[in-house]
């Protein structure tokens, strides 16, 4: 792997709230440097992702994200001045990409007509998270007697700037009032990663980025990903770098399905920690695929609960079930043709409201009574915040026998985490120290459930001791691409340098080698690091179509009806020409675009150039 040392040190050892990245690299934007990117979070770890993107005209973020796991929570904002960042460009919802937001806000450093720019799903989705993490943070910074950094006016200001876009692009002038002189055009995809996620392309002077966001494509509710247009540099996520291949989808349900049934069978609850958005619809769309084939006593046995933000989450996707741009079609002709507007809900569902309601869920287990055995899906997938821990911790006070199944990433310090490094380590109890607060006013009485005072600290807490057979780790739910999936999105692209984010050292080491040797354009890969910046300053002509920020001008009155079909012939041409790339020039590349460009009508009144950079 070549490119920047990730292990050399290099901030100043004063370096303070002031320090200027770029000042301190000694670059700046200029005509032969257009574009400089400079991550902020992110680097070398899944959580806080952040990029500022310099031109000459504007600076802009791509994400702004929130680290779930201790210590630094937000990205590091040393340099950035009152008001300076004119855009926002958000991939999707999830909180390591979109938790920032309002500590951004709080901190004035957003333009006062600065937009948040985002497909709508994404900003649907954004508004739930974003609510809900302010109230976990609020708890928090109560429970620890910190001040908080941001308040609820921050967040609804953060609303107020939301535009929503759909798959496509355009100039950015266009959505920033401010930037009427920037020629920096963007384009959208689909990354397949959740509901309205996007890669995004920008593209300025001739000069072209691609950030991947999160890429998925394995989600059988989602579309595929759009294929990227080629670019200079590849910002590219590495969540599963290290991974040559995940388990199945189709095996891993199976294996939550075979679990879920053998529980039933034993009268033994069911706690699926999972994140709120993306993996909790995907258990939900598996439970009302297969709960119908369990014998007839096990399935009037089953009581199938879905808890906070995952029933919020899941209205949001039922709002695009008709919508085959944000949802696959199976999905859509589903919906259409049975009627049945709610796919993600089985109708065994329940959507507990309080903590009353949670406690009768757990007590109607006794077979004797004939209660009904719970499975429950609960944020947060790391056992950090949210009702899943509080849940988990109920099961070992009160029962002797419970399945517990963590079915995505453990980000590091967290009770996930711990969790899953003593079953790693083959131990036979497992202990944890947790936050929680229970369903009532004290936990059930029982051994293995204790409060403690740690020193120094304001509130107890508690401590939980379990058995590790309880536990089982399911692979194969991810909604993140691996390997072979980012070295196809690496390989579309094209660029000369691939610059990893987004995921852990040892993932990045493996990815990074593997892409050197397997791009054939690449020149440097290397793993971003925070604050230093990286010049965007490249020869290479793109062999795809350019986007001039003159199709976006002028008064021509059908111009902006015609943008849709720009977009989506761009996106089938970019993706032949990654399937004919060793086979055509580029001239001939060019007739192709120029012949189908003419049939849709768009180049009446504009000569070829306008369509190329030259």
């Amino acid at each position: 792997m070549t490119g920047v040392d990730p292990e050399t040190p290099w901030l100043p050892a004063d370096t303070d709230q002031d320090f200027d990245p770029l000042e301190h690299a000694g670059v700046g934007p200029s005509p032969d440097t257009p574009m400089i990117v400079t991550p902020r979070g992110g680097d070398r770890e899944v959580g806080r992702s952040c990029y500022q993107v310099d031109t000459e005209h504007g600076t802009y973020l791509v994400d702004c994200g929130l680290n779930q796991s201790e210590g630094d929570d937000y990205p590091d904002f040393r340099g950035l001045g009152p008001e300076s960042v004119d855009a926002v460009f958000l991939t999707h919802a999830h909180i390591d990409h979109c938790g920032g937001l309002p500590v951004l806000e709080a901190r004035g450093h957003l333009d006062d007509d600065a937009p948040i720019i985002a497909t709508r799903p994404t900003i649907d989705l954004a508004k739930t998270l974003l609510e809900d993490s302010l109230k976990i943070y609020r708890r928090e910074t109560n429970r620890h007697g910190d001040q908080q950094q941001f308040s609820q006016q921050d967040v609804t200001t953060v609303f107020d700037r939301f535009e929503p876009v759909d798959y496509g692009g355009g100039r950015v002038g266009a959505v920033a009032e401010e930037l009427e002189r920037d020629p920096l055009v963007y384009q959208l995809g689909n990354a397949a990663h959740l509901l309205g996620s996007a890669w995004l392309m920008l593209q300025t002077e001739g000069y072209r980025v691609v950030f991947s966001g999160d890429l998925g494509g394995r989600a059988s509710h989602l579309p595929d990903i759009t294929p990227p247009p080629q670019a200079d540099v590849l910002f590219l996520e590495s969540t599963y770098g290290g991974t040559h291949s995940h388990t199945s989808f189709s095996d891993a349900q199976t294996r939550i399905y075979n679990a879920v049934e053998r529980a039933l069978n034993n009268r033994e609850p069911v706690l699926i920690p999972t994140f709120a958005v993306g993996r909790a619809q995907t258990l939900q769309l598996l439970f009302a695929n297969r709960l119908h084939t369990l014998p007839g006593d096990l399935s009037e046995r089953v009581r199938l609960v879905v808890d906070g933000m995952a029933q919020e989450a899941t209205d949001r996707y039922h709002e695009y079930v008709t919508d085959t741009d944000y949802l696959a079609e199976s999905v859509v002709n589903r919906a259409q043709e049975s009627g049945d507007e709610t796919p993600f809900s089985p109708s065994q569902v329940e959507f507990p409201e309080s903590d009353a309601d949670r406690r009768a869920i757990l007590e109607d287990v006794d077979p004797a009574a004939g209660g009904k055995v719970p499975v429950i899906i609960a944020p947060s997938g790391i056992l950090t915040g949210g009702n899943s821990p509080r849940y988990l911790v109920e099961l070992v006070a009160q029962f002797h026998s419970a399945t517990v199944m963590l079915s995505g990433y453990q980000a590091l310090q967290t009770t996930g985490r711990t969790i899953q490094n003593q079953v790693d380590a083959e131990a036979e109890e497992i202990q944890f120290t947790t936050d929680a607060e229970p369903f009532g006013t004290d936990w059930p009485t029982a051994d293995n459930v204790t409060w403690i005072s740690p020193d120094g600290a304001a509130e107890p807490t508690t401590r939980v001791t379990m058995p590790s057979d309880w536990v089982s780790m399911v692979g194969g739910l991810s909604g993140h691409a691996a390997q072979p999936g980012l070295l196809d999105f690496a390989r579309t692209v094209d660029p000369e340098t691939i610059a990893l984010i987004h995921g852990p050292d040892y993932a990045q080491e493996h990815l990074g080698n593997h892409l050197a040797k397997n791009v054939e354009s690449v020149a440097n890969v290397t793993r971003s690091r925070r604050l230093t910046p990286i010049p965007i300053e490249s020869e290479v002509e793109p062999e795809t179509a350019v986007l001039s920020p003159e199709m976006f001008e002028g008064e021509h009155e059908s111009a902006h009806d015609q943008l849709e079909n720009v977009f989506e012939l761009l996106a089938a041409m970019n993706e032949e020409v990654a399937d004919a790339r060793t086979t055509r020039s580029e001239a001939e590349i060019r007739a192709i675009v120029r012949d189908e460009l003419e049939n849709a009508g768009v180049l009446e009144s504009r000569s070829e150039d306008q369509y190329w950079d030259t």
